[in-house]
């Protein structure tokens, strides 16, 4: 094979596409997408309110409505000074329930409690409202009514005030990183998880992107008959190895654009996120995650004639590319689980379970060898067998082969 020759068709497939107007529009559109998606529902939920919040409250037992009042307009204030919240007291009695209903939906509460005498033993009580999923106004009630809950219990135990107002204090957690080496880190909660998430994403986008530019760029060239050009003065081992090469430039292309524009705008981020000492294992598994797709979407792609075929070929990639992300709770709670460890040395999962595990818990040394080694040896052997599949289904026209048909090519040699 000519690396000269696939340097060249290499050259050939970036320029061609980078002009395209569809690439100049995902470049720009990209970004503004996700950062859509992901910087304006923050700024919405962390938007101060500009409003007093109404909130009922049936309280049997008659300890519990005034001092939450006191509690939240004390640790809530809108910017000018007044309280976040008003608690309003409905009298119990047979229809304060429906009358708080009626409150509610006629907009004069956003919601209410209700308490009844139950609560000093069973330590539940409820939240009513047309809307139940308000996990901010949810949070703030129920630790207030704890609070209440406990300096009440300290109170009739013979507690001083002062001590009770102590114990309630609210309680600052600082979290430390510990690293395989034994060294202490300052990190956010969490932080693990945003890196790993978007090492995760950005490997995804990368491998879908480029993989069905590269899939297109077949089915377009074998329709064309431009690929029979090509072949008059290239092997198929050398156009295969072009393409790959060039469409893998185009997505490094895609792929700098989009961090400098997201570095730009990634202050707050920044200062949250912690950069793992390992973090270069990320790019081992980057490259070589990148170079074992790559060379399914080859094997995908070769042998279809149509793009509604090359997107069905690549449908089933694409599904056990995106697994991990179902996986995200359970990895995050026990990185180490043995299921999480079979699973991440299986090819198909291992670049994104391991993008994903190692600003969380770096992985144990064996393993990251061993799913780089796995990676190696699997992109190898499947490399080859997209080139085999590649030489003969470049020049398939009409019915699509069978799948037996696909692992002959695969074990030809000549």
């Amino acid at each position: 094979m000519s690396i000269k020759k696939a340097l060249v068709i290499a050259r050939w497939e970036f320029i061609e596409k980078v002009r395209k107007k569809a690439f100049i529009v995902s470049l720009i559109l990209m970004p503004v997408f996700m950062m859509v998606m992901t910087i304006v529902p923050s700024l919405l939920m962390n938007k101060a309110a500009t409003s007093t919040v109404r909130i009922g409250i049936i309280d049997s037992t008659g300890e519990i409505a005034g001092r939450l009042n006191a509690s939240l307009g004390e640790k809530y204030k809108l910017a000018d000074g007044k309280p976040n919240y008003s608690v309003i007291v409905v009298q119990p009695g047979p229809n304060a329930r429906e009358d708080a209903n009626k409150m509610v939906l006629s907009g004069k509460f956003s919601s209410y409690v209700l308490i009844d005498t139950s609560i000093f033993n069973t330590r539940k009580f409820q939240y009513v409202s047309e809307n139940v999923s308000n996990f901010r106004d949810i949070g703030r009630l129920q630790s207030a009514v704890k609070d209440i809950l406990v300096s009440n219990e300290l109170l009739r135990e013979g507690v001083a005030q002062k001590i009770v107002a102590d114990v309630t204090k609210p309680v600052d957690l600082e979290t430390v990183k510990l690293s395989k080496e034994g060294k202490e880190e300052k990190a956010e909660a969490g932080s693990g998880f945003v890196l790993g998430y978007i090492f995760m994403v950005i490997l995804a986008i990368f491998v879908v992107t480029s993989g069905q530019l590269l899939v297109r760029s077949v089915v377009e060239e074998k329709s064309n008959r431009i690929v029979e050009v090509l072949l008059s003065s290239s092997t198929a081992e050398e156009i295969m190895t072009g393409k790959i090469l060039g469409l893998s430039l185009l997505g490094a292309t895609q792929l700098v654009v989009w961090a400098l524009v997201g570095v730009s705008f990634a202050g707050p981020l920044a200062a949250f996120v912690t950069i793992p000492s390992s973090v270069w294992w990320e790019g081992v598994f980057f490259i070589l995650g990148f170079l074992f797709y790559s060379s399914i979407f080859v094997m995908a792609g070769a042998p279809v004639t149509t793009e509604q075929e090359a997107q069905q070929a690549t449908t089933y990639v694409m599904m056990l590319l995106f697994l991990p992300f179902v996986l995200a709770a359970l990895v995050i709670q026990n990185p180490n689980a043995a299921y999480i460890k079979i699973l991440s040395l299986i090819p198909l999962l291992t670049p994104t379970m391991m993008a994903f595990r190692i600003p969380i818990q770096t992985p144990d040394l064996w393993e990251l060898l061993s799913g780089a080694a796995i990676l190696v040896a699997t992109t190898y052997f499947c490399m080859i067998a997209a080139g085999r599949i590649f030489r003969i289904g470049i020049l398939v026209y009409g019915k699509r082969p069978k799948l037996g048909e696909l692992l002959r090519w695969a074990r030809e040699k000549g």
